[in-house]
């Protein structure tokens, strides 16, 4: 069966001036409090809640992910843009949650992605109007081409959220199902500082159903093998500076540095 290719989660300057920040709230069903953001027009709550700050830091965090059931698919990237993020992806399926993680390097569908341990935990459902998705994700903060908060647990990130609100996956019972480019997206600045909470342990207690990508699990993060761009040189549409950022700041050729979103994120978009 033939499907249109997911695209760019290209953050432009346009679009970003109208990012919004994260503010705390609890969710009502677990009583986990996240940092996080509700947009009131698509009607979906992204948070996030991390362990205490450690030495070494931990490599894990939870998150509410909650969106109308007549979604077709909606997704959250932990980078802020789809190429060399972590991306989660979910869809209902009856009165399941089908979620799982999913990585790419280009602007096409993002694929399954080894190495990510999600675990729903128990509040999470499906009713009639909405998925309130909250999950333990473990080996999730660095990744093939990028990290939380590029690195710096107690920095900025910026998260990107998108949405197919009339279109759903082709396979709703395939947790790796392929899909049509999303119709909406929009985006958060996190400060990660503020998302630590002393009470994560108690959050945690009690995970019910996982689901993971298909193909053999890792616990290591796989070596980059994609990019094409010199070492210490951004891949197109990658991050090049912003609050916390210690990444390369020189982009590819024919890709300028801008700063899209100051101070919290600049990208390399195409030179004009």
């Amino acid at each position: 069966m033939s499907y249109k290719l997911a695209v760019a989660l290209v953050l432009t300057a346009a679009s970003l001036a109208s990012a919004q920040v994260a503010s705390s709230y609890c969710d009502a069903s677990s009583g986990i409090c996240f940092q996080g953001y509700k947009d009131p027009t698509l009607d979906m709550t992204i948070g996030v809640v991390l362990p205490p700050d450690s030495t070494p830091a931990s490599n894990e965090y939870i998150v509410n992910f909650v969106v109308p059931v007549s979604y077709g698919w909606t997704g959250i990237s932990m980078g802020g843009q789809m190429s060399n993020s972590l991306l989660f992806t979910m869809w209902p399926y009856n009165s399941q949650i089908m979620l799982g993680p999913r990585w790419t390097n280009d602007y096409v569908l993002p694929l399954p992605y080894a190495g990510p341990e999600i675990t729903l935990l128990p509040a999470s459902k499906v009713n009639s109007t909405h998925i309130n998705a909250i999950f333990r994700c473990q080996n999730c903060t660095v990744w093939e081409g990028g990290s939380l908060g590029s690195g710096n647990l107690d920095g900025t990130a910026v998260l990107a959220y998108v949405a197919s609100t009339d279109v759903g996956v082709e396979d709703p019972s395939d947790i790796d199902s392929s899909f049509q480019e999303h119709n909406n997206f929009d985006f958060f600045g996190l400060d990660l500082s503020q998302a630590h909470s002393a009470s994560y342990s108690k959050y945690i207690g009690g995970g019910s159903t996982t689901s993971a990508p298909s193909g053999p699990s890792s616990t290591t993060v796989p070596p980059s093998t994609t990019s094409t761009a010199p070492q210490g040189t951004q891949t197109a549409y990658g991050q090049c500076g912003g609050t916390g950022y210690t990444g390369p700041t020189v982009c590819a050729s024919g890709f300028t540095c801008v700063a899209v979103s100051p101070p919290y994120y600049s990208q390399c978009q195409p030179s004009k």
